[in-house]
């Protein structure tokens, strides 16, 4: 398997995994974790105050190794 297509396999399953809320452990490099978000107002410094909707994300935390 060449470079590229293992590299578009991992992420295929990287983005399902993550759909289904489950984290992905990859041994040497790290972990991609789903993260929710909620909502919450913001105040800008001229006052006006927004609502900022939900979001998932996704976070990559390194291995120590």
């Amino acid at each position: 398997m060449d470079q590229d297509k293992f590299i578009e396999a991992l992420s295929e399953v990287v983005r399902e995994q993550i759909g289904r809320k489950n984290q992905v452990h990859i041994d040497g490099i790290g972990v991609f974790k789903p993260v929710h978000k909620t909502q919450y107002q913001q105040q800008y410094q001229d006052g006006r105050v927004v609502m900022v909707p939900p979001v998932d994300t996704i976070e990559f935390v390194p291995d120590s190794k």
